[in-house]
């Protein structure tokens, strides 16, 4: 009969507790990278929506509606000539009025000062 081999044994145990352990790890590393987008008031549960008006756009960046509206002039502008790199400023327009998407503002903002863009 041969000799049990204990080195393998232990070998093996170490190796399936560390899996375990690791998936443990991980599932942690999962659950807190959930954010939902929804918060809870006292009667009510709302979602932020995901359109801004040209007011909560200036409210947000703490700017002026006039100030973002020469933002959007002056990005268009430059589109137009073919001197504008990068995004976009992330607008659309529904019967006349102008609404900004927030994720997009957001890599907008990131992208722009990332970039030094100037508006003046």
């Amino acid at each position: 009969m041969k000799p049990l081999n204990y080195s393998a044994l232990i070998s093996s145990l170490i190796i399936g507790i560390s899996i375990v352990a690791a998936s443990f790890i991980l599932q942690g590393a999962e659950d807190s990278k959930y954010v939902p987008a929804v918060t809870e008031g006292a009667d009510s549960v709302q979602t932020d929506p995901p359109l801004m008006t040209l007011e909560q756009t200036a409210e947000f960046l703490n700017l002026t509606e006039y100030q973002v509206k020469s933002i959007i002039s002056s990005d268009n502008a430059l589109r137009e000539q073919g001197a504008s790199e990068g995004m976009p400023f992330p607008y659309i327009v529904v019967q006349n009025e102008m609404y900004v998407s927030k994720l997009g503002l957001i890599s907008w903002l990131d992208e722009a000062t990332r970039n030094r863009r100037r508006f003046e």
